[in-house]
């Protein structure tokens, strides 16, 4: 962090903690750490109020010649314009790029509701048959095309396009960090041009979720010939906007497909600008002249704005990304049960939403609480040592913290040197993770803690191989319950390094991926989170919710737990009729 940023007011600093979570890039950290091996109350999220895509089938597409009055106008917003060192929506870990190129690529399925798990029909004409607990057949909307760009012209989207797609995730490259997803699958088979038929190796409760994740964009052989990457200036989909730009920290762009199949002559709007501010002072003089219509700001920052521009709209919604902590189960203390608890009860959580949130945010079991589907609920979890609300509930948490620690050192002893905390240096610089865990851990345990900053390369490869024994940093978030447990706690798990092996544990997990009943799966959900809670491998600590602030003439603005849910700008209007159009930049 620059100088300049230290005198800075909170929410002009308050920039610089956005950006450390919005770059999922960076904050898929330690949730990708072993990908390489092979394979508070609770919000409610907004929804459009006019969300033609709700239903599970769309109907073809109308004659484009008469647009309605929700026609017209380029929405400008705020957001973050960050990306890995890959541009193919198959490869790439960054967030922000998912969600720009949501709007550009289709799925066969897509989430109305991350939070709440609910799915609906895109590139598909309808929810898939069933004809049995592993036969998913889908029938291609005939009236998808691609978009009328080179190399594809506008040609039909068909079944085989949609095999392409999952085989070439599963061609063995490990760049493609998310084939373990597609291990489910036994065969795929194409019956028609429009029909394609996935036979499954067991029944998945999950199984819809396959089709509607970031990991299911349907892509052109054309665009990848002779198994090449997908490059950046080859974003060609079949989506509801046309990729146009693409600039790293500074802006990007989409503009209205106007063949697209998904119905109602949408998208509305002509085009989408998304900027990534250097200041705040930015966002605010934007609003203001109304140069940006919406911007995702800080809870201090919000609440600024709004005396001065009381016709803003608020939307708020729990971002599932987190700040966590691990622990690696093979190295002395952190292979004792007691150690463990003694250092995660310890962590004052509230503290940390009250610094790195400004309040904005809420406590999690090992699923973000704005995952509402699935997540331990708030009245459980603040009986748990570590969660527990108030003084009175803080009091309690050291003492049984405090109790923990007696008992492991009644036992065995710590290293005569400080204990070494890994941190990505970007989540130290911009918030200082690692130093806040320090200090609280020495005043409440009088523990002596080393902070090491460094790369996040550098730290996942001491994770895989276990030099990292202690760790911290920002984790990205997922939407169903099998993508939070069965790859991070699962003895067979793809990103189990903590590495966690347990037998109760791993039965609650595989027989959540095989029970349809939802409310049973929902209960499997809460158990193994309690078992997770009592091992305490690691801790998801804090994430938060999310503030937008728009101009009343932004219809339809939407939000969601995590990136990729952005097609739903098919969906947003801007309303010329508004008084508060008047005067726009």
């Amino acid at each position: 962090m620059n100088d300049r940023m230290t005198f800075e007011s909170p929410w002009q600093r308050r920039l610089t903690r956005r950006r450390l979570l919005g770059a999922t890039g960076a904050a898929a950290a330690l949730a990708a750490a072993a990908c390489s091996r092979g394979g508070g109350g609770q919000p409610t999220p907004f929804s459009p109020t006019a969300e033609p895509s709700a239903s599970p089938t769309r109907a073809p597409s109308p004659s484009p010649t008469t647009l309605s009055s929700r026609h017209g106008h380029t929405l400008r917003h705020t957001g973050f314009v960050e990306r890995d060192a890959f541009a193919d929506p198959h490869k790439t870990q960054a967030g922000p790029l998912l969600g720009h190129q949501a709007m550009v690529f289709s799925r066969l399925l897509t989430y109305q509701d991350q939070a709440r798990g609910t799915i609906a029909a895109d590139l598909a004409a309808a929810l898939p048959e069933r004809p049995d607990a592993t036969t998913l057949v889908f029938r291609i909307n005939p009236q998808a095309r691609w978009h009328d760009l080179p190399p594809l012209n506008g040609r039909p989207v068909t079944a085989d396009d949609v095999k392409f797609s999952i085989e070439r995730q599963r061609s063995g490259d490990t760049t493609f960090v998310r084939a373990p997803q597609w291990a489910a699958i036994d065969s795929i088979e194409v019956t028609s041009p429009q029909t394609i038929t996935f036979k499954l190796k067991a029944p998945l409760a999950a199984a819809h979720h396959l089709f509607a994740d970031v990991a299911s964009f349907i892509v052109a052989p054309e665009l990848a010939p002779d198994g090449r990457d997908i490059p950046l200036d080859a974003q060609v989909g079949s989506g509801p906007f046309l990729w146009v730009e693409w600039s790293d920290q500074r802006f990007a762009s989409v503009r209205r497909n106007p063949a697209w199949f998904g119905g109602d002559r949408r998208p509305y709007l002509e085009g989408i600008s998304l900027v990534q501010p250097r200041t705040t002072a930015e966002v605010e003089s934007g609003l203001r002249t109304r140069a940006l219509d919406v911007a995702i700001v800080s809870r201090t920052l919000a609440d600024h704005l709004k005396r001065g521009l009381p016709q803003l709209v608020e939307y708020t919604i729990g971002h599932s990304m987190f700040f966590s902590v691990r622990y690696s189960l093979v190295n002395h203390p952190y292979n004792d049960q007691r150690f463990r608890n003694a250092l995660t009860w310890a962590l004052d959580r509230r503290e940390m939403v009250r610094k790195f949130f400004d309040g904005s945010g809420g406590l999690s079991p090992w699923i973000s609480w704005p995952v509402t589907r699935w997540t331990l609920p708030e009245s459980e979890l603040t009986t748990v040592p570590g969660y527990r609300p108030g003084d009175g509930g803080r009091e309690a948490d050291l003492r049984d913290a405090r109790a923990a620690l007696e008992a492991f050192r009644s036992e065995k002893q710590l290293p005569a040197d400080p204990l070494p905390l890994f941190v990505v240096d970007a989540t130290e610089n911009a918030i200082g993770l690692g130093s806040l865990i320090r200090d609280q851990l020495k005043a409440a345990l009088d523990l002596d803690i080393r902070i090491v900053p460094m790369p996040l390369s550098q730290l996942v490869g001491l994770l895989l191989s276990a030099e990292a024994p202690f760790a911290a940093g920002p984790d990205t978030g997922w939407i169903d319950l099998d993508d939070w447990v069965y790859p991070y706690f699962h003895s067979a798990g793809t990103r189990n390094s903590f590495p966690l092996r347990d037998s109760d544990l791993d039965a609650l997990i595989e027989k959540q991926r095989v029970e349809l009943n939802e409310d049973a799966r929902r209960n499997l959900g809460y158990e193994i989170q309690r078992r997770i809670l009592a091992l305490n491998p690691g801790a998801n600590l804090v994430s938060e919710r999310v503030v937008a602030l728009a101009w009343p003439y932004v219809k339809g603005y939407p939000l969601d737990t995590t990136d990729g849910y952005q097609d739903r700008f098919a969906s947003c209007w801007i309303d010329a009729s508004d008084p508060t159009f008047r005067g726009r930049a």
